[in-house]
């Protein structure tokens, strides 16, 4: 490798090591990625279906591509060359399995949040959004027309949206003219809490307070879609609310076992995006193997087997967490507890998420205890989570055994003991006691 490569002028070196080491002195966790992680049961990926090892599915996948006259990628960017007829065909297919009048494909969810939120949002525009909103809807914000107009509620509170809602239509009178648009961004399943969207609420309050021609709400469904609703199709399908919602990104990096996304909007919203959104223009199209294993995976889920992972799941993340409450409370709650839950008005009572966040004041320690045994768990600290508010993130999986969900939870309660043994233990901060 050239030595202009391996070497760093002084001055950012020693910039880029200071910053490595605050976040070492604050515990935050770094990583190097310079091996694979532990190779123990997975419980922690977002492999909710159990499909990245699925034979069946890989056999699919497989008999695809045979068929396929290409698989590689198209060399370009859609609008320059790389617009495959695989790729029209593939939005056709998830815009009739969505029930959408459009469909825009995306190489990751990450490209379809910042494009969206980055380009369709208007001079004059505001935008309510959840204060846990993923990393990339605000990092799209932050570049938007709207960026000096954002509004944050409080997580999954309709009293706070609502109050925000009417907050920005004061301060924003366009809106209720008609000259300018509102917009929710809101996440149907929250990645680091596993808890929902209060969504039947703020379609309520949407519907209540703003004109119909100036509401845009638009709900990531990256940690829902395959999981929740006939087919997998998600909770807005779930709930009914189709009718309701104008954007639903669903991504296929978690649940349907690839990678990439895709955009259930109007038509005109979908070619504003083509011709707007950088992420979109200046990225090379998804290589055709990837649009294959899609189709793979969407003709695998929409059969029985789909119903019968989605079943299962539900019962195994029950049966943990009921086994983690249980648990939790004989374990002082600065070293082991878990969120209070309950669902939003509308939901099903049989709705339980399989994300299972373990909030502790020792993420790290906790993380690096359960590594040990194989466990490829990351200890989640700020600034990926509020201050005060480290985890542990468990996830659990349609075919993990209740003999190895057993076995986690006696792993937990051996740290736990280890812990109060050596008199490790401080008291938890405030805001861990808030929310026990």
């Amino acid at each position: 490798m050239s030595r202009s490569l391996s070497l760093t002028s002084a001055p950012l070196a020693s910039a880029l090591k200071r910053a490595i080491d605050n976040r070492k002195k604050e515990l935050i966790p770094t990583f190097e990625l310079t091996q694979g992680g532990p190779s123990g049961p997975d419980i922690c990926s977002n492999d909710f279906l159990s499909l990245t090892n699925d034979p069946v599915l890989r056999q699919i996948y497989l008999d695809k591509l045979a068929d396929s006259p290409r698989v590689f990628g198209v060399a370009g960017s859609r609008l320059l060359g790389g617009n495959a007829a695989a790729h029209v065909e593939f939005e056709n297919r998830m815009a009739e399995f969505f029930d959408a009048p459009a469909a825009l494909q995306f190489t990751s969810g990450y490209d379809a949040n910042v494009a969206f939120w980055h380009s369709v949002p208007q001079e004059g525009d505001v935008i309510v959004l959840d204060e846990l909103v993923h990393a990339s809807s605000r990092d799209g914000m932050a570049i938007s027309r709207a960026k000096k107009s954002l509004y944050l509620f409080s997580h999954n509170s309709p009293s706070s949206f609502e109050a925000m809602v009417l907050r920005a239509l004061e301060e924003h009178p366009s809106i209720l003219e008609g000259r300018s648009t509102l917009f929710v961004a809101v996440e149907a399943t929250y990645s680091m809490d596993g808890d929902f969207a209060p969504l039947p609420d703020i379609v309520r309050i949407v519907e209540q307070h703003v004109p119909k021609e100036s509401a845009h709400i638009m709900v990531d469904e990256a940690h829902s879609t395959g999981v929740f609703g006939p087919q997998g199709r998600g909770i807005v399908h779930m709930l009914g609310l189709q009718d309701s919602i104008h954007t639903v990104l669903h991504t296929f990096g978690k649940a349907r076992a690839l990678t990439g996304a895709v955009i259930l909007t109007s038509p005109i919203l979908r070619q504003y995006i083509i011709n707007y959104a950088r992420p979109f223009i200046y990225t090379t199209a998804p290589p055709i193997s990837l649009v294959c294993g899609l189709h793979a995976s969407f003709d695998y889920l929409e059969g029985p087997v789909g119903d019968k992972r989605r079943m299962e799941l539900r019962r195994l993340a029950k049966y943990f967490r009921n086994a983690l409450e249980e648990a939790f409370k004989h374990i002082p709650p600065n070293l082991l507890s878990l969120q209070k839950r309950p669902l939003p008005n509308g939901y099903p009572a049989e709705v339980i998420s399989p994300v299972m966040p373990i909030l502790t004041g020792y993420p790290v320690q906790l993380a690096d205890f359960l590594n040990s045994f194989g466990y490829a768990v990351t200890g989640i600290a700020y600034p990926a989570v509020p201050k005060g508010e480290g985890r542990v993130r468990l996830s659990v999986h349609a075919l993990n055994t209740e003999e190895e969900l057993d076995t986690v939870l006696a792993r937990l309660k051996q740290w736990a003991t280890m812990m109060q043994t050596t008199g490790l233990q401080v008291q938890p901060s405030s805001r861990i006691q808030s929310r026990l």
